[in-house]
């Protein structure tokens, strides 16, 4: 067990905080363009022409598509025209965030795993929902940042954060109380910390701090509790990491099924059955896809 106290962790990784490197220019210049504009699909092949590194991803991914032709595609406009605007987008966000947190050990490729299911199921359920104020790319970034604090624990106070997920606890409550007595802090405050000093809009930044929290029922009164919706829901169907031993939610049975979306988001659960199994396989699926492209499989 580590010998330092709460207030020595808290201020090492508060000052960890301050010296994380920026984010990539390529992803910075992204959330600076408007979805909607209509240069924006051009912006977009600029944007990843600029970057050989992403340009190569985005190649690799089009010609990988299963509904893709024969005919190979070699040009950058041809690959975003085949993938889509809002897949290429989402694309660079997954390949310019862990350049900050670089993986270096199978523990930490195993957060980026939950990380990448988080952000594709928080997008796929914002799509169901189908809120006029929910943005499903917002949505995706969410849900890629939301756990981004453990990344600095893992960095800075790799002791303390063993500690805590070594500790018994066994609710979202219970965690993050582990976190602050032994840290000082908790990985939500952590990671809107690491969002503030990247300068990212305040609704991501709320998202991320307040991921844990359990909303009142009822709509959402505003945009912000929207996402945090669909984010903390993405984080509880995909991956129970507050429920230790509890299992994925592809392998529990319809019942248990139901239960947990209907604790997430109820608004999942009136879909069929069979939607429901199909939306979280096409999840694991399409994070699969980004996951390959990392170079974060096991092993």
């Amino acid at each position: 067990m580590s010998s330092e106290s709460s207030i020595e962790v808290r201020t090492r990784l508060t000052k960890h905080v301050d010296q994380l490197p920026i984010l990539p220019q390529t992803l910075v210049r992204l959330l600076g363009i408007d979805p909607s504009s209509d240069d924006y699909f051009d912006a977009l092949v600029a944007l990843i022409g600029a970057e050989p590194g992403f340009a190569a991803r985005v190649l690799v991914l089009a010609n990988s598509v299963e509904s893709a032709s024969r005919a190979p595609v070699t040009s950058i406009k041809a690959a975003v025209t085949r993938i889509g605007t809002r897949s290429t987008a989402n694309l660079i966000v997954a390949l310019s965030v862990p350049k900050v947190f670089i993986p270096h050990d199978a523990w930490e490729k195993s957060l980026w795993r939950h990380a990448l299911q988080v952000a594709v199921a928080s997008r796929e359920f914002a799509r169901v929902w189908a809120l006029p104020e929910l943005d499903p790319d917002e949505a995706y970034l969410c849900g890629l940042l939301h756990d981004v604090g453990r990344f600095v624990l893992f960095q800075e106070a790799p002791a303390a954060l063993r500690q805590v997920d070594e500790g018994d606890w066994h609710s979202a409550a219970e965690l993050v109380a582990q976190e602050r007595a032994i840290c000082g802090l908790t990985h939500p405050e952590l990671g809107a910390l690491a969002c503030e000093h990247w300068k990212l809009p305040l609704t991501i930044r709320d998202c991320v701090a307040r991921h844990h929290e359990r909303l009142p029922p009822g709509e959402p009164k505003t945009r912000g509790e929207a996402l945090l919706a669909v984010v903390r829901a993405a984080d509880l169907v995909m991956f129970a990491s507050t429920m230790p031993g509890t299992p994925a939610a592809d392998e529990v049975d319809d019942q248990a099924l139901q239960a947990r979306l209907a604790e997430a988001l109820p608004a999942l659960v009136v879909l069929p059955i069979e939607a429901q199994r199909a939306l979280i396989r096409g999840v694991r699926e399409q994070a699969a896809v980004s996951v390959d492209l990392l170079g974060l499989g096991p092993g």
